[in-house]
């Protein structure tokens, strides 16, 4: 076959030696262009080497790229998702001009299937002749390679830190001056006894398969179903949670014979099934299995894509808003009465400091779907942004008469605020908690706006909130509580401690706390907080949090004796 690719197609070697023929599009970039126009490359290409089949895989780097006229190629084209867990926010409205689609994760095909378009799980694998064991002495006990930042990988952080304080760990990447390469990463893991691997949203990634094809115990972090098929847990790698990452870790090192069993299992899956020659044999089975129907293009979500990222600083600025009107434009030729079109049109809009079109965008899409409460809202932002409160406080009334499921006190609270308090943290926070009740809570690796004229999220109200307030307590409880329902637990902690400083007494603010830190990789402090709210409301159960994040028993027994009665007494607490 031949394949004509761009982006981060990590198949093109082996594909080549397969057999096949793999032309990379970016060749064909004329100096000083920002993108690949795909027709004028299929122009240049001979007629013996015209494609099967377009590859599009995210490009991971920055700023990602987009081919130009996508839309107008009639040759099959694929999209290969490899990073959805943090992108799938705009991959879902891209894939959606594609006419099948790739993804290295099991977990989100169901979010691109659509109009009979093949959807199909390509995991990551690694390549052999770059990543491999090297039959080194394995000096390192436990190793980590990537990058370590408290502020934006704070569960990582977490992790290492607890390691750091029972067992040796070795880490690169986590400076400038201590970055390796990936063939120098290779040798690392080959030194290693055990390789610790975290993963940011329940994804399996790359980490998982080098340092395995390298030879090193795997003890990586429990993904649930994104691991099944690929290993067997216990026998080809180890995976941890917050009650057993240290223990687990701990016993592998004194318990050699095990280790090494383990290792060597995994090591012989990765070198039979997933190395790049056995995935990119899968890619082409896939391939094979049926007849593809072309998918005609939908501009709207093409025009979304690029509005997305360009505002995210994902994209180059003026090429995005170019390319977004072009989609827009052609969208609204198709279906003149689409108020989504008009939407995306004001925020376009916005984003070229287009006031006054951005709000006639807006009138003209509730003109056509005056029950939008989202679009009252922007345009109760936009309106209070001109500086002409009044119409802003009728759009936030009208906003909030339209959303559903809001408790009375809380509508009571918002029109309270409208509209002297409308640039307040009170009214912010109410905004976000009437966002939640609509389900608008947050989106995995959906970067929070800069400002309320873009919000479209829960989670960036109570950011938002909080810049203006640090102390603000309901914004913080109720981006606390936000961030631990959708399982980010590490990232709670900060609001909780905020709480317990601001409210040393109140046993919530130590109960959820607790919690949050058991499941944050913190059992100390996690299991301290949890008697501290015992010691304050005695009716709590503390048996009963303990059983929905059962603690090995050897860190109860480790962890309990540390922790000092003048820790669970403090003076505002202590009896008269």
């Amino acid at each position: 076959m031949n394949f004509l690719v761009m982006g981060g197609f990590f198949l093109t070697e082996a594909l080549k030696l397969l057999g096949h023929r793999v032309v990379r599009a970016e060749t064909f970039l004329p100096p000083g262009a920002a993108e690949v126009e795909l027709a004028a490359v299929l122009a240049q290409l001979p007629a013996a080497d015209r494609p099967d089949l377009l590859m599009v895989a995210e490009n991971l780097e920055f700023p990602r790229h987009l081919p130009l006229n996508l839309e107008l190629i009639k040759i099959p084209r694929a999209f290969y998702a490899l990073d959805p867990h943090l992108n799938l926010y705009w991959h879902q409205k891209y894939a959606a001009n594609f006419d099948c689609v790739f993804t290295t994760q099991r977990t989100s095909m169901s979010a691109f299937r659509g109009r009979g378009r093949p959807v199909h799980w390509l995991p990551w694998s690694v390549d052999l002749g770059v990543t491999f064991d090297h039959s080194l002495p394995r000096r390192y006990e436990i190793a980590f390679v990537g990058r370590v930042d408290p502020k934006t990988r704070r569960k990582r952080h977490l992790i290492l830190e607890a390691l750091k304080s029972r067992v040796p760990l070795r880490v690169w990447g986590d400076r400038q001056d201590n970055e390796v390469s990936h063939q120098e990463m290779g040798r690392i893991y080959s030194q290693a006894r055990v390789v610790v691997n975290e993963a940011i949203q329940g994804e399996v990634n790359l980490r998982v398969f080098e340092s395995l094809a390298a030879g090193a115990l795997l003890l990586t972090e429990d993904v649930g179903p994104n691991l099944q098929g690929l290993f067997t847990p216990g026998e080809e790698l180890i995976t941890f949670g917050p009650q057993d990452l240290l223990e687990k870790a701990a016993y592998f090192l004194n318990h050699e014979g095990e280790r090494q069993a383990i290792a060597q299992r995994g090591r012989e899956r990765v070198y039979a099934q997933h190395h790049t020659l056995a995935r990119a044999r899968q890619f082409l089975e896939y391939l094979g299995e049926e007849d593809w129907a072309w998918q005609a293009p939908d501009h709207l979500l093409l025009g979304q894509t690029l509005l997305h990222l360009a505002f995210r600083g994902l994209y180059p600025l003026r090429l995005g808003i170019a390319r977004a009107t072009f989609h827009l434009q052609e969208a609204l030729r198709l279906h003149p009465a689409s108020a989504p079109v008009y939407v995306t049109l004001g925020q376009l809009a916005l984003l070229s400091r287009d006031l006054e079109g951005a709000l006639a965008a807006y009138d003209q899409a509730l003109a056509l779907d005056p029950g939008d409460f989202h679009v009252h809202i922007l345009r109760g932002h936009l309106l209070r942004h001109q500086e002409r409160p009044v119409a802003a406080a009728a759009a936030f009334r009208q906003g909030l008469k339209l959303a559903r499921q809001i408790p009375y006190q809380l509508r009571r609270e918002m029109r309270g605020l409208l509209p002297q308090g409308m640039g307040t943290a009170a009214f912010l926070t109410c905004l976000g908690q009437i966002y939640e009740a609509q389900g608008l809570t947050l989106e995995p690796g959906y970067p929070p706006a800069p400002d309320p004229i873009f919000f479209t999220y829960a989670v960036e109200y109570y950011f938002r909130a909080l810049e203006l307030d640090p102390l603000y307590l309901p914004a913080l409880q109720s981006l606390g509580r936000l961030q631990e329902r959708h399982g980010f637990s590490c990232e709670a902690i900060a609001c909780f401690e905020r709480w317990t400083q601001l409210e040393p007494e109140n046993p919530e603010a130590h109960w959820l706390l607790g919690q949050a830190q058991l499941k944050g990789y913190q059992p100390r402090e996690g299991l301290k907080n949890l008697l501290l709210a015992q010691v304050l409301e005695p009716q709590r159960d503390l048996m009963d949090a303990l059983r929905g994040l059962p603690l090995a028993p050897a860190t109860l027994k480790t962890l309990l004796p540390q922790i000092t009665a003048e820790e669970l007494w403090p003076c505002q607490a202590l009896p008269c």
